[in-house]
């Protein structure tokens, strides 16, 4: 008899059968069982290992002994052909079938039920792990923005007058600017801006709180004196994290601008020494100019300064500009004043020209190109007339880095750049900007606004989230939190709760609108009705074109159906838009193309909805900066009008690109309510994965 037979003779091929199978589905049972009740794998392997061992006792067991209704029995004292045994045969193959039917039926569970869903819940962990790494990053991202990496920090805080009165608080003032103008150039260091050191003029806050709070390596503190025709400079440079005095000089000199400017010169060459920097032959030449020898022209382009700085919107006013042309009249070759003119001259032309303003201007920019054809002050004006008048962006965007290169630490470069960079569609690129002007201005709120609201452009929710936590002090910051949670909740009327406490901590500076937008989301239309009928029309924020009280109102209507009362304001909103295309200097926007699809949408005319959302769309193809902002507003526009097709296609190309669509609350709004059951929509969501 051949082996093969004899092991099947004994059962020894039944018994090893039966125990791989139940052993199979043993394990099988404890990997799916055992973590619900928080077993660790240690117990699963400990498992495996037992049933492995228990394998070979089995098999010699069946090879030696004979289950039989007496109980186990030697082979050789069994009587194979005995109905005892061979029912015991039968039931052994019974119960092999079972734990192979056990088994195989275990398997298609596994298979079909259960790894689908291991497969969503590793997924979703997988998710929330990236999720956790992404704010990690952007903790980290955060904490580095503000670092110390790269050349020395120096803030230059106010110079106090010494001998009070106000001629020595007029150089004392001038001499801070100008020296601050004068560091911005230098490559071996960076300067915290004008803004950032002001708020310490007169404080009372010790050197390290300062350093700290600027993230400056080092400050310099000085004073001015001025005496009949002579003037005294005092000036020490403090070690932020020592408090040790690095270097210390006083100037005592003639009154005349070249003596002055001498100093400066002298004062950033010795901060760059102490801090172990290089000054570059540039840096050198840049420095050893002296921008004005009139002591008139001095006085007056820093009193031009003093009015710029001290009220908003002065930048384009007649009588700074005068100031300023009177500057440059007194020192024909005192190009500062001329460069900043052709700012003034060009501001306002990025929308509609002002022929007479820029015949000045470009008259202004020969003047500085034939005094100065190498300086910063050209290139500086130079990239103002090409980004507001000529709109050549990409051509601005190269002169204002060139101007950047002569004078690293100018803010005010590094924010024209992030405007044209903005305009070209390069939103990264921008968010890098801004991250430059808050390392260089950090105390100016307006940098981490402006960096929050580029990083939710952008879809770069984990990062934006961390900086509000983080930095966020002001309504215009916090605002975002309790939407961006609704990533994490998912639930739209705790996202209203939530908004709804920030605005009444900042009602004071709390537009209506962000409030009604919150109720709008969680379809709180009665509530959102109330709320407008709480304010006043002069407290709802108003915007070019069609007022956003009219916007709002008419929206409500629609969601409540209060064909009336949405009817009224239909009337009111047609006839503001009807008023201003009949007022002089009215210009169509691609914000106006909106309203005007909007309020048609909302009276039924689909058709001239679509047709005016296709038109803004080409209008603002090749403008990035008036195309990202209002995308979401098309969106909705289309939503209404119950186009589906190019609503879903319209949030598709949202997330595609920097927008303001937001994957986690744009479907959900009522504006698609019209299109929600259509195939189109219900394919986009099964792709966003709701």
């Amino acid at each position: 008899m051949s082996l093969f037979s004899e092991l099947e003779r004994r059962n020894v091929l039944r018994v090893a059968a039966a125990y791989i199978a139940v052993a199979w589905l043993v394990i099988q049972v404890a990997e799916t069982l055992f973590p619900v009740f928080g077993v660790g794998d240690a117990v699963i392997r400990g498992v495996v290992i037992l049933l492995a061992i228990g394998f070979l006792p089995a098999v010699i067991s069946a090879w030696a002994f004979e289950l039989t209704p007496e109980g186990f029995i030697r082979d050789r004292e069994v009587d194979r052909g005995s109905p005892a045994i061979r029912r015991m045969t039968q039931r052994l193959d019974r119960l092999i079938m079972v734990a192979l039917a056990l088994a195989l039926g275990y398997f298609a569970f596994d298979k079909w039920v259960l790894d689908p869903s291991r497969d969503r819940a590793r997924e979703q962990e997988i998710a929330r792990e990236a999720k956790e790494a992404g704010r990690a990053e952007a903790v980290r991202r955060s904490a580095d923005s503000g670092s110390s990496e790269g050349p020395p920090m120096v803030a230059v805080l106010p110079f106090v007058s010494i001998s009070g009165g106000e001629d020595s608080a007029f150089f004392a003032a001038g001499v801070h600017d100008d020296l601050l103008t004068q560091l911005a150039q230098l490559e071996s260091l960076r300067v915290i801006s004008r803004t950032s050191v002001m708020e310490y003029r007169d404080t009372e806050r010790n050197i390290r709180e300062i350093g700290q709070a600027l993230g400056a390596d080092a400050i310099l503190e000085g004073g001015v004196q001025t005496a009949g025709d002579r003037i005294r400079i005092n000036a020490q440079l403090i070690d932020a994290r020592t408090d040790e005095h690095l270097w210390a000089e006083t100037y005592d000199r003639e009154l005349i601008p070249a003596n002055i400017f001498d100093v400066q010169t002298e004062i950033a060459g010795a901060i760059a020494a102490a801090l172990q920097g290089t000054v570059t032959d540039r840096d050198a030449r840049n420095l050893s100019l002296i921008p004005t020898r009139n002591m008139a022209a001095y006085r007056t382009y820093h009193q031009a300064l003093n009015m710029r700085d001290s009220k908003h919107g002065v930048r384009t006013s007649p009588e700074y500009r005068a100031l300023l042309r009177e500057a440059a009249e007194l020192d024909p070759n005192f190009t500062r004043p001329l460069a900043e003119l052709v700012g003034s001259l060009s501001l306002p032309n990025f929308r509609q020209k002002d022929p007479a303003l820029i015949e000045a201007a470009e008259r202004t920019l020969a003047e500085i190109e034939a005094v100065a054809p190498n300086s910063s002050d050209f290139l500086i004006a130079q990239a103002y007339y090409t980004y507001y008048i000529l709109q050549d962006f990409d051509l601005a965007h190269a002169i204002a880095s060139e101007a950047l290169e002569m004078s690293p630490s100018d803010v005010r470069l590094v924010e024209m750049k992030s405007w044209i960079e903005r305009r070209q569609g390069n939103f990264y690129a921008m968010i890098d900007s801004i991250r430059q002007m808050r390392s260089l201005d950090p105390r100016n709120p307006r940098w981490t606004q402006s960096l929050i609201n580029n990083l939710i452009l952008t879809h770069q929710y984990d990062e934006a989230q961390t900086e509000i936590e983080t930095r966020g002090r002001t309504y215009w910051e916090l605002r975002w939190l309790p939407l961006l949670r609704v990533r994490e909740h998912g639930d739209l009327g705790r996202y209203a709760e939530e908004m709804e406490a920030v605005y009444k901590e900042f009602r004071d500076n709390a537009p209506v609108l962000h409030l009604w937008d919150a109720r709008i989301a969680a379809r709180d239309f009665t509530g959102a009705a109330a709320l407008l009928d709480q304010v006043s029309d002069a407290e709802i924020q108003r915007r070019s074109g069609l007022s956003m009280q009219q916007i709002m109102r008419v929206f409500t209507y629609w969601c409540l159906e209060q064909q009336d009362r949405l009817a009224d304001a239909l009337a009111d909103g047609w006839a503001t838009v009807e008023e201003h295309q009949n007022s002089d200097g009215y210009l169509e926007t691609g914000r106006t193309i909106l309203e005007q699809a909007f309020l048609s949408a909302a009276g039924g005319g689909s058709e001239q909805a679509e047709m005016l959302v296709r038109r803004w769309n080409r209008e603002v193809a090749d403008d990035w900066a008036s195309r990202i902002p209002y995308l979401d507003i098309a969106c909705r526009m289309l939503g209404m009008a119950g186009i589906a097709e190019a609503a879903g296609e319209c949030i598709r190309t949202g997330l595609a690109e920097p927008s303001s669509v937001m994957p986690f609350l744009e479907p959900f709004l009522p504006y698609y309510d019209s299109v929600r059951d259509s195939p189109e929509f219900i394919e986009l969501l099964a792709e966003l994965g709701h």
